[in-house]
């Protein structure tokens, strides 16, 4: 059985996609950063922390996702004016989404990441007060979800799976090493 650590529903509807069989128990943590650390640093402190109480038993999946714009962590907005203070900030500009990945099995704790390059298109102000009135991305890193249909992403280069917050390619590679580990302790 998979446990999936997270509260979002964007990372539970990928895992129903997959049609497997989990359930979902997130982890509250303190997702503060810490001084000096670097983004990817918080990324896998952040997504190994909600892997939280070990199972002997069970594979546990942890996700966080950043956006990371001039080397700067933009995280989940506040309030109203803050996201519209970060979405003004991307818009017409190129950043980077990392998601991690962390995974929990048998006794081996692993952290993988992906990453996508997402460039906006350029929004007035009214446009993106629309769009975060219409949207409450308050939940997203970012401030935005590429899903949204009236969103403010022009293109990515990457995973969608990565930019929606669930590191689909990781998983899959991960599930593979994992295979031939296992085989390879049975001979």
């Amino acid at each position: 059985m998979i446990v999936l650590r997270s509260k979002s529903p964007r990372r539970k509807q990928v895992l129903e996609s997959l049609d497997l069989d989990f359930r979902v128990e997130p982890e509250d943590i303190d997702e503060s950063s810490l001084p000096k650390e670097s983004p990817l640093e918080y990324l896998k402190r952040i997504t190994l922390s909600k892997l939280g109480t070990k199972s002997k038993t069970e594979l546990l999946v942890s996700c966080d996702t950043i956006v990371v714009y001039n080397h700067r962590i933009l995280q989940k907005p506040r309030d109203f004016q803050e996201a519209v203070e970060i979405l003004e900030t991307l818009s017409g500009n190129t950043h980077i989404v990392y998601s991690g990945l962390g995974i929990y099995d048998r006794g081996l704790e692993q952290f993988a990441f992906d990453s996508s390059k997402v460039a906006f298109q350029p929004w007035t102000r009214d446009q993106i007060r629309k769009y975060v009135e219409t949207y409450s991305p308050f939940d997203k890193a970012g401030s935005y979800g590429i899903q949204d249909a009236e969103g403010p992403v022009e293109h990515f280069e990457g995973s969608y799976t990565n930019i929606l917050g669930f590191p689909i390619r990781m998983f899959f590679q991960y599930h593979k090493l994992w295979e031939k580990y296992l085989k390879g302790n049975q001979a």
